[in-house]
């Protein structure tokens, strides 16, 4: 087995009377139309979409056994909206998806998605990372990886795999948690899905249908909806990896799916 990012209040807006006199101020204006479009085109993925401590997202628990939880509103607009500019813009930060195998990441056909890690010295990134803090319990910085980034495009897979990887050497539960969100997604029937985890969905609430594919009653499959994410636990109470979380990203038949991969170690 292989295994594995105040508006002024109305009328508050005062125009000085030099430009309303002399046509040489709006002139001066339009001219540095350019430059101030170009500015605050590099920095508004940067600027806060929400005041701090402001919660947008909700929590749905799918799974007790292993614990699995789905998560509303888990990425902002804007948050989204920064992640995927780093796709279509920035094609240098991706490569080819790589495996850990007999102790060294190499390509196979297993994986065949493209990742980048995403750097953790801006705004947006630590945002993510402090919002899943929050969502397992305020867990330690030190104990989150950096965000990955990881895009499939038409026919792009990642075949059945854990997170944890085998023989990994340094923490005690390496990858104790994943929570994998959906930035973009330009496809249908490319979500996550776990062969392990059955569930009979006709017993359930049809709310649900939003979020799983309600109709597939052989593996858990969880549909790639912009903005949400899944967390799930990888190890079981005993301390050993739990081979129910084994999960695949199913291959786009036609579009793009991006998503971000958080994980949490132990």
């Amino acid at each position: 087995m292989k295994f594995s990012e105040r508006a002024p209040a109305p009328g508050s807006v005062r125009t000085p009377s030099s430009w309303r006199s002399s046509p040489s101020g709006p002139i001066i204006y339009v001219g540095l139309a350019p430059i101030v479009v170009m500015i605050w085109s590099l920095l508004w993925p940067y600027w806060p979409s929400e005041e701090p401590g402001t919660k947008t997202y909700s929590i749905r628990v799918l799974s007790y056994d292993p614990l699995i939880i789905y998560i509303i509103g888990f990425l902002s607009l804007t948050e989204r909206k920064f992640l995927a500019s780093l796709s279509r813009d920035s094609e240098r930060r991706f490569e080819r998806s790589k495996v850990f195998q007999d102790g060294v990441h190499a390509i196979d056909s297993f994986r065949t998605s493209s990742t980048a890690f995403l750097a953790t010295d801006n705004l947006i990134a630590e945002r993510i990372i402090a919002r899943a803090s929050e969502v397992q319990g305020y867990t330690d910085r030190s104990k989150h990886e950096g965000l990955q980034l990881t895009r499939y495009e038409t026919g792009q897979q990642f075949r059945p795999h854990l997170d944890p990887l085998e023989g990994h050497e340094g923490e005690a539960m390496h990858r104790l948690t994943t929570i994998f969100a959906i930035v973009e997604a330009t496809c249908v029937e490319c979500g996550t899905q776990f062969p392990n985890l059955r569930f009979n969905w006709t017993l359930e609430h049809p709310s649900w249908c939003n979020y799983v594919d309600c109709n597939e009653d052989k593996a858990l499959t969880i549909k790639a909806v912009p903005g949400n994410a899944v967390f799930w636990k990888s190890w079981d109470t005993f301390g050993r990896i739990d081979n129910r979380t084994l999960h695949a990203g199913l291959p786009p038949e036609k579009g793009t799916k991006i998503g971000l991969n958080i994980w949490t170690n132990g």
